[in-house]
């Protein structure tokens, strides 16, 4: 054990952590990084799960969660603002010192952009555009959205029956940092208020860090005009201390192949709801470390697609619809979920959408309820979700 060359293209979070749980079964990756710092630029909304800390626990330094979420505040434009409650539902971090805790102790070539990839008798050579090379027994791609190493998993390792079924979507992210004039504005410190809107496909969010400082995001294609606007709106007065911008891949893809891995957004780990891909990236990484523990990792695809893929497949198939409601339709969806937000509360999950779902069908009234307002899209999605 621990003689295996293993290199992963990228060391954002999901890269660092997949290097940590092999050197703990005793590999020495190599970690290539395209930009000079690990944790900048940062390009997530930075909210995950408290299930997702007890797990990278062990490898991040206490100051990188920095705030507790307690509910959801949920705004729209056709329905009475509601609450959905659930104490320590979520933390916010500090993603520059959440990156940076994970990065410690490894082996991480900084500044240095993979510009090919090659085989020659099952070997990997990875290259890059300052003139190193690398060799590799095993490649893992964590290198994002516009990921190198899946292009070329795609285009050289799957057949190409599969590569033509190979579909994903593109959404667009913007977030700023606004420290308040006035932290009177600051009204819930432990509160996420989310608004819906007919005009963007998700939403836009208000995330307090502490007393001064917000979040404030929106995945849209237009996004600084609609983010502009909403602070106006809102009457939001404050300096924008830091800007993040990210894109955000959904899709279903082949995610290993001759001793190539994809982890994280390079492998389309997303939950389609939310935009949200550190949860699944992370649970990820650690089944793609059993899989090389265990000799294998052509099994890696299959197994983190039987605890995911399900979620992933019904959240694509749930987005989907959701675009396709009127206002109407989204009117009276929001009116069922504000009747129901005690139900809600009871069986939602931060990372698994799905459940809330699956409840609903263990309830007749409610399926009725549904049913009325998503009779074209019922059976399509319990279809899905189901086999």
């Amino acid at each position: 054990m621990g003689k295996g060359r293993i290199v992963i293209v990228g060391a954002g979070p999901v890269g660092c952590y997949t290097a940590q749980l092999l050197k703990k079964i005793g590999y020495n990756p190599i970690l290539i990084e395209e930009h000079i710092e690990v944790g900048k630029p940062v390009q997530c909304a930075g909210i995950v799960s408290s299930d997702i800390i007890s797990l990278v626990k062990p490898f991040i330094t206490d100051d990188a969660v920095i705030n507790t979420i307690n509910s959801f505040s949920i705004y729209t434009p056709w329905e009475e603002s509601f609450a959905i409650k659930k104490e320590g539902v979520a933390v916010i971090l500090n993603r520059e010192k959440f990156d940076t805790s994970l990065g410690k102790d490894l082996e991480i070539h900084l500044g240095e952009k993979v510009s090919s990839l090659e085989q020659n008798n099952g070997i990997y050579l990875v290259k890059t555009t300052q003139g190193k090379e690398y060799e590799a027994d095993i490649l893992i791609g964590t290198d994002g959205v516009d990921s190198l190493v899946r292009e070329y998993l795609l285009q050289k390792c799957i057949d190409k029956k599969s590569y033509r079924n190979t579909k994903l979507d593109y959404y667009f992210g913007l977030q700023y940092q606004i420290e308040l004039s006035d932290p009177s504005q600051l009204l819930h410190a432990n509160v996420i208020q989310v608004f819906f809107d007919e005009d963007i496909p998700f939403f836009t969010w208000i995330v307090p860090e502490n007393s001064q400082l917000l979040r404030i995001g929106v995945v849209s294609e237009q996004g600084k005009k609609v983010l502009d606007r909403f602070i106006r709106e809102k009457n939001i007065k404050g300096k924008i201390r830091g800007i993040v911008t990210g894109k955000i891949p959904v899709g279903f893809i082949p995610t290993s192949s001759q001793g190539i891995a994809l982890v994280g957004d390079a492998a389309c780990q997303i939950k389609p709801l939310t935009g949200g891909g550190l949860s699944y990236g992370l649970q990820s990484a650690q089944i793609l470390v059993d899989c090389i523990k265990e000799g294998e990792l052509e099994q890696y695809d299959e197994r983190w697609k039987k605890k995911f893929g399900q979620e992933i497949r019904f959240g694509i198939r749930a987005r989907k619809i959701y675009e396709k409601l009127d206002g109407n339709q989204r009117a009276e969806l929001f009116q069922l979920f504000k009747n129901n937000s005690d139900f809600i509360e009871q069986v939602v999950d931060f990372d698994n959408h799905s459940k809330l779902f699956k409840e609903v069908f263990q309830r007749p009234k409610l399926v009725l309820e549904a049913g009325k307002l998503l009779k074209h899209y019922l059976q399509e999605l319990a279809r899905d979700f189901f086999k």
